[in-house]
């Protein structure tokens, strides 16, 4: 009787842990509004998606420094990353990649489109906002920075813009040149 009750209670405590990690998942998913931690503007959409049990984060537009508008989306893909592998375009571009839950966070890589440089990476949801850390491999997150993320709406995107179904992603791991 005793063995039984313990079994279930075992079975029990890994089924939340299990529904607790897919939860956990399912809050960070969607789009979001990468804001420079420099200049405090906004300046792309990030989808974030799973692909086989990780986190990846797809740019799908991205906004003049200047107007603040929409200038370049997965439709146009005008805007070169020049200094990744084969300078692929920024929109479509997977930049974060191989995440992985870990407590409350998740835990994975980002390159930056700019530099091509490969940094840890970091993400934290706090409400409507994920903090996104970059630190320098190695040093366990000490040597970075953060980025401010906003939860965004398909309604901040142009009206003729048609919000991409992840279940059709299939990542593509940038590279440096």
């Amino acid at each position: 009787m005793k063995r039984t009750r313990l079994m279930a209670v075992a079975i029990a405590a890994l089924l939340i842990l299990g529904a607790t990690t897919v939860w956990a998942a399912d809050n960070i998913l969607g789009i979001w509004k990468i804001i420079d931690d420099e200049t405090n503007k906004p300046t792309a959409y990030v989808l974030l998606y799973m692909y086989n049990g990780k986190l990846y984060g797809r740019m799908i537009a991205t906004i003049d420094k200047d107007t603040g508008l929409i200038d370049d989306t997965l439709a146009t893909k005008t805007k070169k990353a020049t200094d990744l592998a084969g300078e692929p375009p920024n929109c479509g571009l997977d930049f974060v990649y191989e995440m992985q839950a870990k407590g409350n966070d998740w835990v994975g890589t980002i390159i930056d489109p700019k530099g091509g440089k490969v940094y840890d990476c970091t993400i934290k949801r706090e409400g409507n906002k994920l903090v996104v850390r970059g630190s320098l491999r190695g040093s366990f997150g000490l040597l970075g920075r953060n980025q401010t993320w906003l939860l965004a709406a398909s309604s901040e995107l142009p009206m003729d813009f048609v919000v991409p179904n992840p279940a059709t992603f299939v990542p593509v791991i940038p590279r440096k040149k």
